[in-house]
C-alpha cells in the first residue's frame, strides 16, 4: 500500500556506495570479495537520495581514488554541488611516526580513502577549522572510522542519515541492508 505521508529529510547526509570492483580470480584478498552487493555507477546516480536532502544541506558521499570521477557525478546527480575532498589516511600515529596501512591497489597499494564533501543550497559548516585529512585506524571490511562520523557532527548540522549504512549510530538515521545487522563482525 503507498503512503502519501511525507518522508523525513535531513540536513547532513553521508552515503558510503557498494562500489562495484572487477573480481581479480587469483586474488583472494581483493576487495571485490565484499561480503555484501554491489551496485553500477547507474543504479547509484538513479537513487532518490535527493529527496531525503533538505534544499539546504551537506553530502559527505565515501569513494575510492577508482571512483573519484564518478563520485562527482553521482553527488551532482543527487542535486549537489562538489566544494572538496576530504583523505582518510588509513594509519597511526606510534612512536611519534606514522604507520599507514597498505591495502590492495593494481598500480600504488592504497592506504587512503576519501568523501566527497558536496553542498545544496546555503548551509555552512559549523567550524572553520577542519583540515581535508584526518587520520584513523582502520577496522573491519568497509567500515568507517568513528572519528569520521565525530567530524561531521562537529561540522555539520543534524537531522542526519547514513545511506548504506553497516550499524546503528546515535542521533542518526539509517538506510542500508547492514544497518540492522547485529551479527558480530
Amino acid at each position: 500500500m503507498a503512503s502519501n505521508a511525507p518522508h523525513p529529510t535531513y540536513h547532513t547526509l553521508v552515503a558510503d556506495p557498494p562500489w562495484h570492483y572487477e573480481l581479480r580470480k587469483d586474488d583472494e584478498t581483493h576487495r571485490s570479495r565484499a561480503p555484501y552487493g554491489t551496485m553500477s555507477v547507474a543504479e547509484l546516480m538513479n537513487m532518490p537520495v535527493g529527496l531525503w536532502a533538505e534544499n539546504d544541506a551537506h553530502l559527505y558521499l565515501w569513494t575510492t581514488n577508482a571512483y573519484m570521477a564518478e563520485a562527482h557525478q553521482i553527488a551532482k546527480s543527487w542535486g549537489f554541488d562538489v566544494k572538496t575532498i576530504i583523505t582518510w589516511l588509513k594509519g597511526r600515529i606510534h612512536g611519534g611516526r606514522l604507520v599507514e596501512h597498505m591495502g590492495t591497489g593494481n598500480y600504488y597499494r592504497g592506504s587512503t580513502e576519501h568523501i566527497i564533501f558536496a553542498r545544496r543550497g546555503k548551509l555552512e559548516v559549523r567550524n572553520h577549522d577542519a583540515t581535508t585529512a584526518f587520520i584513523a585506524p582502520r577496522g573491519e571490511h568497509s567500515e568507517k572510522p568513528a572519528a569520521f562520523y565525530d567530524m561531521v557532527e562537529r561540522m555539520s548540522p543534524g537531522p542526519y542519515l547514513d545511506v548504506f549504512a553497516r550499524k546503528q549510530r546515535f542521533n542518526w538515521d539509517t538506510f542500508g541492508n547492514e544497518s540492522f545487522d547485529f551479527r558480530e563482525r
